[in-house]
């Protein structure tokens, strides 16, 4: 009687590879919840998959060795590394959708603005799109604006998009200009 396999082919014409090509094989692979990923440490790159959109993300300089995930009601993945548990939030995007995501390099005078969300992709995603760039904050003038935009920071926090910081840093920010 032959070895059980729970490995399921792709379909004909279809790629196993759900990740940009250009970032070759994966050092690891994975799924949890609906979610996967997979590492590439030569290139310094993380993918992750959920909801059918891939988003890239640069690793910096940590050296993945495990990956683990919430399960509350936005959950949100972590990972192992040199320098303990990382959240992937706190990681940059580099890409959503095969699209890079357009960061301009802090100044003096934003340095402690909180990194914003990559840009929407077209279908409905965990990720949502930026909330309040620098350029867009002047035109927060009304209460409702103010309030609408702190719902906004909210769902990306609970979606893991933000760190706790990130989200009360900008909230705080938000309500002193009522």
């Amino acid at each position: 009687m032959g070895a059980a396999s729970l490995f399921i082919a792709p379909a004909p014409g279809a790629s196993a590879d759900w990740w940009p090509a250009d970032l070759r094989s994966p050092n690891s692979v994975g799924s949890q919840n609906g979610a996967r990923y997979a590492y590439f440490a030569q290139q310094r790159r993380l993918a992750i998959e959920a909801n059918g959109h891939v988003t890239v993300y640069d690793t910096l300089d940590h050296q993945i060795g495990g990956f683990s995930q919430q399960q509350s009601a936005g959950g949100s993945m972590s990972f192992n590394s040199q320098h303990g548990l990382i959240d992937v939030a706190s990681l940059p995007v580099i890409s959503i959708d095969g699209v890079a995501r357009q960061v301009a390099a802090p100044g003096p005078t934003d340095a402690a603005t909180p990194r914003t969300a990559a840009p929407q992709p077209p279908a409905p995603v965990a990720q949502e799109p930026s909330v309040t760039p620098a350029s867009d904050a002047k035109r927060l003038t009304s209460n409702d604006d103010i309030f609408a935009t702190i719902e906004k920071l909210a769902a990306l926090f609970d979606k893991g998009v933000l760190s706790k910081a990130e989200y009360e840093a900008k909230k705080t920010e938000l309500l002193g200009r009522l």
